[in-house]
């Protein structure tokens, strides 16, 4: 660090900031301080809001490109926030003029959303994994509840032909850890449709060849498959999940409305019995354009 534009204002204030961390996070913490200074040639304390703005702009750029994954963006965003609140709070011990400003705080708003949704599948992989998948359709019906839906592995497996309803206003599933009922668009109710008019009858939604209920560790495996098919990344379950979650809010949904929708703060389920239920669910899952196909050879 001995060749940047640091006063030694900055020197000790970094001295003490870093006391706080291990050597790992420690040197996760000065790469990204360091990559910033590299971009605006200055002392960390005579950044302006500008230099900022241009920073979060060429990472932006660079996400676009791909060549720097969203979370990774998001934790240079959130260490270098972590550092400016630091100083201004400790602005006085450090002799720093009171009127210094944290210039990140606006941004970590934007990443804490790119947070949420790291690591979502890009649209083409999803397509080519639908395509391979399409020979069997509960394998195909799982891949767009992951994606289009954003249940849980867990959630999937435990599924039962009762938690789908239709009701006047549409169809909806009652997962059983959920407050809520969660709205099915119609393309999704289609593929649905398809599969619960082929499978045995049985407990439970899906189910192996012998009968029994799916778990976990088969629905990895058989993403291992699909995946290794499709000639793309091996992609997890989970990704598939934050994928859902990444197509919400591109589409303009609020935190507080896909936290809901994702079951992210599970309650007991609310049972409805009317005709018209809860549209809350409905709203948000039209907001989404994605349209979910059925296998090529049942459209």
């Amino acid at each position: 660090m001995e060749n940047y534009p640091f006063s030694e204002k900055t020197r000790t204030i970094w001295k003490h900031f870093i006391r706080q961390f291990q050597e790992e996070s420690i040197a996760s913490y000065q790469s990204d301080f360091l990559e910033f200074i590299r971009f605006t040639k200055k002392d960390f304390l005579d950044i302006h809001a500008e230099d900022v703005a241009e920073f979060y702009r060429n990472l932006e750029k660079k996400t676009e490109e791909k060549a720097l994954a969203p979370s990774t963006c998001a934790k240079k965003i959130r260490e270098l926030n972590s550092l400016a609140n630091y100083i201004y709070e400790n602005r006085l011990e450090f002799g720093v003029d009171d009127d210094y400003t944290n210039h990140f705080a606006d941004y970590v708003k934007k990443v804490q959303k790119v947070s949420m949704y790291a690591n979502a599948v890009p649209v083409e992989d999803i397509d080519r994994l639908l395509v391979a998948a399409q020979e069997n359709h509960m394998v195909y019906c799982i891949i767009i509840l992951l994606y289009r839906m954003g249940f849980s592995s867990t959630e999937i497996i435990d599924m039962k032909p009762e938690n789908i309803c239709l009701y006047n206003n549409g169809a909806y599933a009652f997962m059983s850890k959920r407050d809520k009922a969660n709205f099915i668009p119609e393309d999704v109710y289609k593929i649905l449709e398809l599969y619960m008019s082929e499978r045995e009858p049985n407990e439970y939604l899906f189910y192996n060849k012998y009968g029994n209920q799916l778990n976990t560790m088969y629905i990895s495996r058989m993403l291992k498959k699909y995946t290794a098919k499709a000639g793309i990344h091996n992609y997890s379950a989970q990704q598939l999940r934050n994928s859902c979650i990444y197509t919400m809010f591109a589409y303009g949904a609020d935190t507080t409305g896909v936290a809901e929708e994702m079951g992210i703060t599970p309650d007991n389920l609310k049972r409805y019995k009317r005709d018209y239920i809860d549209e809350t669910s409905r709203s948000i899952r039209s907001m989404v354009k994605l349209r979910a196909n059925l296998p090529e050879n049942e459209q």
